[in-house]
């Protein structure tokens, strides 16, 4: 796993320099609602073009925990761009009820500044969450974070290297620990599937919260891998934002002590004014 991950990011620094581009590329959102790819979040804000816009998603990852039957979450999620440079999203997490058999559910929060000037995206934000609500007394935890997105090509394919660094505050834990977190979106086959698809990369040492479903990145780093559609490429479509995931978490781990890859799937729809 830490043989791919250096090879990983030593690709995406060789794609950095290649070149930059004015901002205006295809959002959708991430596992906790903002705009991102799975756990890593862009430089860019929900409708950067626009005055305002929103998004609607859903999200499922199925996963099989340790000395546990293969289950599933469902993460609702939504999210909204203003102004041209702000962003506040929210998500709300139905995980499976745990061994104690309370359903430890998560309600994550967020909001993105886009710097408003430059051509490359840069982003301050944070995400507030309350986690494990259905147990009594519920945990908070907050991330603050600088993301920054590049763009480029790859033998004319349009790619982007987006870079994430921050810390996680989590309740009754003193970690001092960084995160970092890199992300890669390029779009496949342009010339013949119009932009349509879209093959993601993210890999980072923090996930969509502090308590995931799923795949654990704390202490270690995780590698999730996808497709997404850019269903708004349909001519019928094109007035709307319309993505559907598809995902690897975890992609080159095996399901030992309760880690491990799992699959996942979601869509984002949304519009602007």
């Amino acid at each position: 796993m830490k043989r791919i991950a250096v090879l990983f990011m030593a690709a995406c620094c060789f794609v950095l320099p290649l070149a930059a581009q004015e901002d205006g590329g295809f959002t959708a959102m991430s596992l906790n609602g903002a705009t991102g790819i799975y756990v890593v979040p862009t430089g860019r804000v929900a409708y950067a073009g626009d005055s305002f816009g929103f998004n609607v998603g859903y999200h499922t990852n199925v996963f099989k925990p340790l000395n546990g039957d293969t289950d599933l979450n469902h993460l609702i999620q939504a999210n909204v761009g203003f102004l041209k440079m702000f962003e506040v999203s929210a998500a709300y997490e139905l995980q499976p009820k745990d061994y104690m058999g309370s359903n430890p559910n998560d309600f994550l929060s967020g909001f993105k500044f886009q710097l408003p000037f430059g051509s490359v995206p840069i982003a301050l934000g944070a995400s507030i969450q309350y986690r494990n609500i259905g147990r009594s007394g519920g945990h908070w935890a907050a991330q603050i974070y600088g993301a920054v997105t590049y763009a480029a090509e790859i033998f004319d394919w349009p790619a982007e290297t987006t870079l994430s660094m921050g810390h996680t505050f989590i309740e009754d834990n003193n970690s001092s620990d960084i995160d970092f977190g890199m992300g890669f979106d390029l779009v496949i086959l342009p010339q013949y599937l119009k932009s349509f698809l879209h093959g993601l990369i993210d890999y980072a040492n923090y996930s969509y919260s502090a308590d995931p479903w799923g795949a654990d990145a704390w202490h270690r780093g995780v590698l999730n891998l996808g497709v997404r559609a850019d269903l708004s490429r349909i001519p019928a479509l094109d007035k709307f934002t319309f993505a559907v995931d598809l995902f690897v978490a975890d992609a080159f781990d095996s399901n030992k002590n309760g880690q491990g890859r799992s699959v996942g799937t979601g869509v984002t729809f949304g519009m602007s004014f």
